[in-house]
């Protein structure tokens, strides 16, 4: 054991997923759930980040040009965690059609055993 190396490494995951996420720096600080949800659907699903972000949208003068407004780090937050939702909702549902379709395989399966008997 003299001479085993161990070594500890932190990687800060949330700014991480806020830049990727298109989202302000600090946004996920209390999203303790949308951070979990999006944790999930990366590492478990492989889903893209690309189909979970909040659209780009850069600061812009406002309508009378006086002055430059930012996103509302909110909206793009609320974006985010619809994002989540519908992809959430969408493997459920594609679960539930697995789970449904195995049903039936069995009970096909189940049928023609019985017959053949």
């Amino acid at each position: 054991l003299e001479s085993t190396l161990f070594a500890v490494a932190v990687i800060q995951i949330k700014p991480l997923l806020e830049r990727v996420l298109n989202l302000p720096p600090e946004s996920l600080s209390k999203e303790i759930k949308l951070t979990q949800d999006l944790t999930e659907l990366f590492i478990k699903y492989q889903i893209p980040a690309d189909l979970l972000s909040a659209a780009r949208t850069e600061a812009r003068p406002s309508t009378d040009g006086s002055q430059v407004v930012a996103p509302n780090p909110a909206d793009q937050v609320a974006e985010v965690k619809a994002n989540v939702e519908a992809m959430s909702s969408l493997i459920a549902a594609e679960e539930q059609k697995q789970l449904h379709d195995a049903a039936q395989t069995a009970a096909f399966e189940g049928l023609h055993t019985d017959s053949s008997s």
